[in-house]
């Protein structure tokens, strides 16, 4: 019989010819590199020689508004006994193309313990973090769509007293009780209405210091004609002092209005959410907790899925959209229910 010669297939080779680029840098100021990957020039444009000739560094090609981000998480992991850790951020590319990248870092360590060098692994993850963000678009425009309901009563209500002091001065009796209290409405709606246009705002991914504190006086308001209806009493808890983190206002909002939203909805009987926020061992916490009818073990661990949800008319998008922006803040999620008595969500947020 007439047998083929086979070959062995490089592997290595075969790797360099994919999408994942690695690069071996120092532990060093802005992070010189020692080693890159020869399919550097195929996916990012960087020819290897200006890497390990030191014409550019690795910080050098990290999109400006990431750096930081990008240093903290590398020393938080260098200061911990991690020997890998994972994160999203942007690098430019040679022509001035700015893409996501997921990174896949390992670290090098001497006898003493003591970090040497970085091995990072890249990929270049643009469209889907495009797909995220419709995702997250169609998502925030359901909660404005939910929300819109109650919100319309809520303005309603002042709208009708105007409607009646004005009938009252058209028919002659003009009191100046009636115009303060015309003038406290008419702030009322302009409350309402700035509140809700916070969620119209376009995305941003710059971020700024926050007070968790004014984050959640600005959606509670929200559901106040919501929670009334069904029963639903929100209770808070947090800590007097200033609780100040680096996030986007924004973005963490649509968090908080998404787990509200789902604790009310989960509640059919009436009863109490508490929302706790305080400082813990160096993390903000924010505790969700709420009296539904909980969320069995086996659903509870597909939650943040995409398309699965518990709710008839869901789709599961608002827990991933929640899931990822905690994740791009540094943070995380943990859910613990038991059927029939309720669900905590908690999330934990670094300080800085």
């Amino acid at each position: 019989m007439y047998k083929k010669n086979l070959v062995p297939l490089d592997e290595h080779q075969i790797f360099l010819q994919g999408p994942i680029v690695v690069l071996k840098w120092k532990n060093a100021k802005n992070w010189p590199v020692e080693y890159v990957s020869s399919n550097i020039e195929e996916n990012l444009g960087y020819k290897r020689e200006d890497f390990l000739l030191s014409r550019i560094k690795y910080a050098d090609i990290i999109f400006g508004d990431d750096l930081l981000r990008v240093s903290n998480e590398v020393s938080n992991s260098s200061l911990s006994e991690r020997n890998m850790f994972e994160q999203e951020y942007r690098i430019i590319k040679s022509n001035g193309e700015i893409i996501w990248v997921y990174d896949y870092t390992t670290i090098v360590r001497d006898e003493d313990g003591s970090i040497t060098h970085f091995y990072v692994y890249i990929l270049d993850i643009t469209k889907h973090k495009r797909n995220e963000e419709v995702f997250r678009r169609t998502e925030k425009l359901n909660t404005v769509g939910e929300l819109a309901a109650g919100i319309a009563h809520e303005i309603r209500n002042p709208l009708t007293s105007l409607k009646g002091f004005l009938h009252l001065i058209k028919n002659g009796e003009l009191k100046e009780e009636y115009t303060d209290i015309m003038e406290s409405e008419l702030d009322r709606i302009e409350f309402i209405l700035n509140e809700f246009l916070v969620l119209s705002k376009p995305h941003l991914t710059k971020y700024n210091k926050k007070d968790v504190h004014v984050l959640f006086k600005q959606i509670l308001p929200l559901f106040k004609t919501q929670a009334a209806y069904k029963n639903i009493q929100l209770v808070t808890e947090f800590d007097s002092e200033e609780l100040l983190i680096n996030c986007n206002g924004n973005q963490l909002k649509q968090v908080f209005i998404n787990f509200i939203k789902n604790a009310m909805e989960a509640m059919s009987s009436g009863g109490v959410i508490k929302i706790e926020c305080k400082k813990e061992h160096n993390e903000l916490c924010i505790r969700f907790i709420d009296e539904g009818s909980g969320i069995s073990e086996e659903n509870l661990k597909r939650l943040g899925e995409p398309f699965f949800t518990t709710k008839e008319n869901g789709t599961g998008l608002g827990l991933m959209v929640s899931f990822k922006i905690i994740q791009e803040h540094g943070g995380t999620i943990q859910i613990t229910s038991q059927l029939g008595r309720g669900s905590t969500f908690e999330i934990k947020l670094p300080f800085g």
